[in-house]
């Protein structure tokens, strides 16, 4: 089953207590300028929270015994519920995963690239309807705009596709820098006609990170250590690069499920902002709590981005900016991001409504990390007859 499809059931559920718990008044908090976000005694216990976390750690030491490598953090009204992990980070040199252990998010580094654009825009150094050929004059594509990046509407090609094609020196790092001059060099056949049909594509999201380097200044890397990460304090986070990843000693390494098999790296990783970002899971939380506290943008450019943007298909999947979607009406929405890369798996999703936060951070080629489903089940009180989440996001 889709993600989207498997957590129908819960949004049912938390349509109904989230109107509830609107037209009483019965949960009310403050925001608190402390990214951990201190639990509140009276609020986690009036959310179930010490009930709620004993099945939670019952299920992830199900998870445990059923191959789970990795970290995972569920939260509810802007309380940690649970947070635990297990396994190794680097199985070789037998480092075990903490909480500070930083894994390779994959697909789901595409919100930070996304809120490091509107960062632009907000300044007024970019707009959503400007195209690409206002930054790189010989781009060859028309028509494509910032916008139709974020949403997924551009339609363009898939670099992972055509690249191994055009980049001869299979053992030096590609760069976005050299993405764009082998674009507007070999003219890769484009896949459809701007803004005709949502068509998630990995190039939307390396242009954008090349914008903001050209925008800023600064490579991507710099951008979002002096823009996101350093600000929030995640000082457990950094955009892949050879460097940058031999400095890092507290680091997941990605390795197959059933024999430790280390994975490895090739020309596509000097790509970043389709993908690229590390960090670990406590840094995941000073990230989700900032969005909900409008650290790095303002409310209504977040409404924004948590705006629905393809229409072609009738249903409550849909793609805003820089995040997937469920809209289960105009005022009930879920935004998500999954992951794939490397055999990293992760999985990210946000309950707009009620601050549901559940992240799932895995390292060991292990597709059951997208089943979020079972979480949902505990922190809305119900089942839900067996229906599975599964990764939308792949690279390939």
């Amino acid at each position: 089953m889709n993600l989207f499809i498997s957590i129908l059931l819960w949004f049912g559920i938390l349509n109904s207590s989230c109107h509830s718990a609107e037209s009483h008044n019965k949960i009310e908090f403050t925001k608190k300028s402390n990214a951990d976000s201190l639990r509140s005694a009276a609020i986690f216990k009036k959310i179930g929270g010490p009930e709620k976390s004993r099945k939670l750690d019952s299920f992830f030491h199900i998870k445990v015994k059923q191959g789970f490598n990795g970290a995972i953090l569920v939260a509810q009204w802007g309380q940690i519920i649970y947070q635990n992990w297990n396994g190794w980070a680097d199985y070789q040199n037998q480092m075990s995963i903490n909480e500070h252990t930083a894994f390779q998010l994959a697909s789901t580094s595409k919100p930070f690239t996304a809120v490091a654009i509107m960062q632009l825009i907000e300044k007024g150094m970019l707009g959503y309807d400007d195209v690409v050929q206002k930054f790189f004059p010989d781009f060859p594509y028309q028509n494509v705009s910032i916008k139709l990046l974020l949403s997924h509407r551009s339609g363009l090609p898939n670099y992972l596709n055509f690249a191994p094609t055009f980049w001869k020196s299979k053992t030096q790092y590609m760069t976005n820098l050299d993405l764009m001059e082998m674009m507007a060099m070999h003219h890769p056949p484009i896949a459809s006609r701007p803004n005709s049909h949502f068509e998630y594509c990995n190039t939307n999201f390396a242009v954008l990170a090349a914008i903001v380097e050209k925008i800023s200044g600064m490579s991507f890397a710099n951008y979002m250590e002096q823009n996101i990460f350093k600000p929030l304090g995640m000082n457990d986070s950094w955009i892949y690069s050879p460097d940058s990843y031999e400095k890092c000693t507290n680091k997941a390494c990605g390795y197959s499920r059933s024999n430790w098999i280390k994975g490895g790296f090739d020309f596509t990783d000097g790509v970043t902002g389709d993908k690229g970002v590390y960090t670990s899971i406590s840094d995941m939380w000073k990230w989700d709590c900032s969005l909900y506290e409008f650290k790095l943008l303002k409310k209504e450019t977040l409404e924004e981005a948590y705006q629905p943007h393809s229409f072609e298909k009738q249903g409550m999947k849909n793609y805003g900016y820089g995040w997937r979607m469920i809209v289960y009406s105009p005022t009930l929405k879920a935004v998500f991001h999954n992951g794939w890369w490397h055999q990293f798996n992760n999985s990210y999703f946000r309950g707009l409504n009620d601050r549901t936060t559940v992240i799932v951070l895995g390292n060991n080629s292990n597709f059951a990390n997208y089943q979020i489903q079972p979480i949902l089940d505990i922190l809305s009180g119900t089942k839900s007859s067996g229906l599975d989440a599964s990764d939308e996001d792949s690279e390939k």
